[in-house]
């Protein structure tokens, strides 16, 4: 029985790390300050993902994990829909409406994301 645990954690977690393929497919060096209104948010694990519109389209933003941005002090209910966000990101190397986030801005307050 033992062996089988082991073996089924082992493959979840490999599977796990497959799927996700990490933050090296942004482009470190066009990060930039995008501005727009919340749309949608994803919140769960591993990572929130916030849509924004912003210049006419719809942009896909991946926030740090849940835990991060709680402990820094972003909760769930300060990113809801409509309010108004500067993003400081980095646009994904392939899929130019995605954006990995740094720190983002929302009330009037910053929360450094990643640093």
């Amino acid at each position: 029985m033992r062996i089988i645990t082991l073996t089924l954690a082992a493959a979840t977690l490999s599977g796990a790390a497959w799927a996700h393929d990490g933050w090296a497919s942004y482009d470190t060096a066009r990060q930039q300050k995008v501005t727009g209104t919340i749309a949608e948010l994803k919140w769960e694990q591993p990572h929130a993902i916030l849509w924004i519109n912003s210049g006419g389209k719809r942009l896909e933003v991946w926030l740090s994990p849940l835990q991060r941005m709680v402990d820094r002090g972003l909760m769930k209910d300060a990113l809801a829909v409509g309010k108004s966000v500067t993003v400081d990101a980095q646009p994904h190397a392939k899929n130019a409406n995605e954006w990995k986030a740094q720190a983002i801005m929302v009330d009037g307050k910053d929360y450094d994301l990643m640093r």
